[in-house]
């Protein structure tokens, strides 16, 4: 099975578990996961839900995906932003705040890696929403 079929796979998985879709996008050597409509935990950023993009390549799953990417509007409640997310940089015509959050246990590539990269991303707003 080719990196974007075992994507769209687990983006159909990550439909049925959250109710969010995703979009997959090959560009050269690069395969972007765009979600949309992620809900942010309440009183975490000051929009209540966001694209949000993931990067892989064609070796998906045994590439593990790092960090993600909001879109360029999402900071605190209060307007500043997250620590580790000034950087801003364009992938598929768009321009997205990256992220620099990174995984503490090592990358699993079997069962389903999306579902695991999403569960991460949510620890992370979690932990930043009671901060």
């Amino acid at each position: 099975m080719s990196a974007r079929e075992e994507l769209e796979k687990h983006a159909g998985e990550l439909l049925e578990n959250t109710g969010i879709k995703a979009e997959i996008v090959e560009e050269q050597n690069r395969i972007f996961v765009i979600l949309t409509k992620v809900p942010l935990p309440a009183g975490c950023a000051n929009v209540a839900c966001t694209d949000v993009l993931f990067i892989t390549d064609t070796q998906y799953p045994l590439s593990a995906m790092d960090m993600f990417y909001t879109e360029v509007e999402v900071v605190r409640a209060n307007g500043t932003p997250f620590e580790n997310s000034e950087s801003i940089e364009e992938y598929c015509g768009r321009k997205w705040r990256r992220f620099s959050y990174h995984r503490n246990a090592p990358w699993k590539p079997g069962g389903n890696p999306l579902l695991d990269h999403f569960a991460l991303m949510e620890t992370r707003w979690t932990a930043k929403a009671k901060r």
